[in-house]
């Protein structure tokens, strides 16, 4: 029998730095030009059906800092899907300095568990958040399992265009974050929500509509 995935809880240590780094970066955002679009309705306070949210992995953050920006609140519980490991226990700190839970575990880590406590979460009226190209990659790729997740819960994916003038890039691989620069340009766009066939088959030809639905730009 495999090996159970080891997790890792969030730890005092990243609890206090998130306390620091979560204050600087809602600094930050006040210094942002931001502007957003909902045509999903994704805050309306009517709504009363939780979504999937997709968001490329490198605008991640620029999407958090949108979604504070707007001083709106979530209608639903959001929830960010974050990495088992250690280092995911970073981001999974700092979602809850930015009104969000998280799920831990990935396509590489805790993966069938995942999908299951993510489908709970769906049914209990929490609404996801998903990084589909994460956390191997390659960029700007869909993986299958957000797509199984839709048809699972049988709920409809809101692509999230995440658009900033000026930024700046944490890391050199593929991943590397985009910090937004103070005063830059950040546009939100919560566009129309796509429904995913829950037809038994291959998730590639969804995949392909959602990653030309998100772009590059």
């Amino acid at each position: 029998m495999p090996k159970p995935a080891i997790t890792h809880k969030i730890t005092l240590s990243q609890h206090l730095a998130s306390f620091a780094g979560g204050g600087l970066l809602k600094l930050l955002g006040r210094t942002l030009r931001f502007r957003w679009e909902d045509h999903a309705h994704f805050y309306d306070p009517a709504r009363t059906e939780p979504v999937v949210l997709c968001i490329w992995h490198n605008r991640l953050l620029g999407a958090i800092l949108g979604d504070y920006r707007t001083a709106r609140r979530h209608p639903m519980p959001l929830k960010v899907l974050t990495s088992a490991s250690k280092d995911g226990g970073w981001l999974a700190a700092m979602a809850t300095r930015f009104r969000m839970g998280n799920v831990r575990g990935s396509s590489s880590r805790r993966g069938a568990a995942a999908l299951i406590e993510l489908s709970r979460q769906l049914a209990s009226g929490s609404d996801i958040a998903i990084t589909p190209d994460g956390p191997r990659g390659p960029n700007y790729h869909v993986a299958p399992g957000i797509i199984h997740l839709a048809q699972r819960g049988n709920v409809p994916i809101v692509p999230v265009k995440v658009q900033i003038s000026s930024y700046w890039r944490i890391g050199r691989k593929w991943d590397a974050l985009w910090i937004p620069k103070p005063f830059s340009r950040l546009t939100l766009k919560y566009l129309e929500p796509l429904a995913i066939s829950t037809e038994a088959g291959s998730p590639d030809p969804e995949s392909r509509r959602l990653a030309e639905t998100l772009g590059t730009d």
